[in-house]
């Protein structure tokens, strides 16, 4: 079952799957099972691939008595024999939870044979009566259903049903079923005799007496299997739910000066269901799941209101839980920098290695109940290593042209200590948490962003104080030309740039400079790296970045110049 939902490509049985919302009693000849979790894929973003089975040996009616809250689209249950689902309900005894006394003798006595000794009268003494208490079925609860669907009426704001009980019970505590003062009992002959409990002089219990077990009307799947093959079938259940979720992180040691040490942990948070022996696999990447926060109609908890709400709001909404995030994943567009630094279209290969676009990476078979954290180690590898002054400078124009510099964004064009690597797994390194130490001591936490095998990559240590920049723009005299695009006039203009590095340290640096514009480049000192910016490739003006790698002696100075057009709208 490992490797997600790459299991459906390989069944070839064909599936019948049949949902209905209802209600029932409870169903004599139903097999109570409870499907062994084989494997769980977890993203990072709190979404898990869970596997799950249980072997039929003949036809009939199998109930799970627990429904898995289901990610709309993603239930599916393949089987050598024929299956249909439906969820309904069962009057079921709480998993390791007994009643607690009301108060109620129908309720507290329930299933119980006992003797009841009526009160003396003036005439004779009380009779002397015996039988089992009647054990009143739980009733399911009124729904009152909201069809004012958000499909049709998108300003509804109230979706779902509600629970309407007769009577306000406790918090937390179902209503007790009342008897009208009467305590009723199942005689042997079958008939119901009900005794005015202001009539009973004394009551015992005459059978063992267990604790009351508590009982209520639960949601719960039953498989209707038929025609299996003669040796039993297993039926296999795949979906997406929510409730675990895997949390990398990385820690650099610099402690050799010429090679690093990097390990790689997750910590696994189980907040969905008991665990035995179970495949965890940690999933990364960015994968599209289009309906991850809609819930499925097979999931009791939902209604169609909520359902088509939720759809309409995943067709409109451009930013959802979706995405595999995790610390700041996702690059702030209109900053970029704010992410971690400009956000520069990938290189499909680099270096001969290919992107692995998505990767699982198996941590074997735990045990873990629901609440249970789990933290080890994944992986660990050595690279040479380089230490660089990174500058990043971000573009001071907005997607107008207009220039937008402020002092928030002037301070974040500070200098960094950093230390460039290439990816020494041969497996990407997601987007994680990233501790710096060497020698044993801390030297400062980062974000690593995702890194193919092969790739380059450096991560911030340290702002570096002893290394000064400036960075100024200014636009050109001259003739402006005004341009019309899409109906709309651009006066286009020139814009001279220019970056100065001082290093006051005692020794030579090497950096590393990123410079972000929007526009056409003319022409830059020093034969910078050129690269088309994610965020601005269908715009007016392309965004674009410049990439320098100089060394600035100690105690030197150094000024790197560049020229670019820009169209701005008047």
């Amino acid at each position: 079952m490992a490797g997600g939902f790459r299991m459906m490509a390989a069944m070839n049985t064909p599936t019948l799957l049949l949902c209905c919302l209802g209600a029932a009693g409870f169903a004599a000849g139903e097999t109570i099972v409870a499907p062994g979790i084989e494997s769980v894929g977890l993203f990072k973003n709190g979404l898990a691939v869970v596997h799950a089975s249980f072997p039929v040996t003949t036809a009939g009616s199998y109930c799970w008595e627990t429904v898995p809250h289901v990610v709309h689209g993603s239930f599916w249950v393949e089987s050598d024999g024929e299956v249909s689902v439906r969820t309904t309900s069962r009057v079921l005894a709480s998993t390791g939870e007994t009643e607690p006394a009301r108060g109620n003798l129908q309720h507290d006595l329930a299933g119980k044979q006992v003797e009841v000794m009526l009160k003396n009268t003036p005439d004779k003494p009380g009779p002397l009566l015996r039988g089992t208490v009647w054990d009143v079925p739980v009733a399911a609860p009124a729904r009152n259903w909201n069809t004012r669907y958000s499909s049709l009426q998108p300003n509804a704001g109230n979706y779902g049903w509600l629970n309407v009980l007769s009577g306000t019970p406790a918090a937390g505590q179902p209503a007790v079923a009342g008897s009208g003062g009467f305590l009723i009992l199942e005689e042997a002959s079958g008939n119901r005799r009900y005794i005015a409990q202001s009539t009973i002089a004394s009551l015992s219990v005459t059978g063992p007496f267990d604790p009351q077990v508590r009982r209520e009307r639960r949601p719960v799947l039953v498989f209707d299997v038929a025609r299996i093959p003669e040796n039993g079938a297993t039926v296999r259940v795949t979906y997406l739910t929510k409730g675990m979720a895997w949390m990398p992180a990385y820690q650099v040691d610099l402690s050799d000066p010429d090679t690093l040490n990097i390990r790689q942990s997750a910590v696994v948070r189980n907040e969905m269901a008991d665990l035995e022996h179970t495949e965890i696999e940690l999933i990364s990447g960015f994968p599209n799941v289009r309906f991850g926060a809609v819930d499925s109609p097979i999931w009791p908890g939902t209604g169609l209101a909520a359902f088509f709400q939720q759809v309409n709001q995943s067709a409109t909404s451009s930013n959802s839980i979706l995405s595999n995030s995790f610390m700041g994943q996702r690059i702030d567009l209109n900053n970029p920098n704010r992410g971690g630094g400009f956000f520069a279209l990938p290189e499909v290969t680099e270096n001969g290695n290919p992107s692995n676009d998505i990767h699982y990476q198996s941590i074997g078979r735990h045990d873990m109940i629901a609440g249970d954290s789990l933290s080890l180690d994944i992986a660990s590898a050595k690279a040479a290593y380089k230490r660089v002054i990174e500058w990043v400078v971000d573009d001071p124009r907005d997607g107008r042209g207009h220039y937008h510099r402020n002092q928030n964004q002037a301070d974040d064009d500070s200098a960094w200590d950093a230390v460039r690597f290439t990816n020494p797994f041969a497996f990407p390194m997601t987007t994680a948490s990233a501790m710096v130490v060497e020698d044993g001591k801390f030297r400062g936490q980062s974000l690593s962003e995702w890194v193919n095998p092969g790739q380059q990559t450096s991560l911030r240590i340290t702002r570096a104080l002893s290394v000064r920049t400036e960075s100024s723009e200014v636009e050109e005299e001259g003739k402006r030309e005004t341009v019309w695009v899409g109906g709309n006039d651009y006066r286009r203009t020139s814009v001279t740039g220019k970056l100065v590095v001082k290093n006051f340290r005692a020794t030579e640096v090497t950096m590393t400079i990123r410079c972000g514009f929007s526009g056409e480049l003319i022409e830059a000192d020093g034969e910078p790296g050129k690269s088309l910016r994610v965020d601005g490739v269908h715009g007016v003006n392309p965004r674009r970045e410049l990439n320098w790698t100089v060394p600035v002696p100690a105690g030197g100075e150094k000024t790197l110049e560049y020229r670019y057009s820009v169209l701005v709208d008047s």
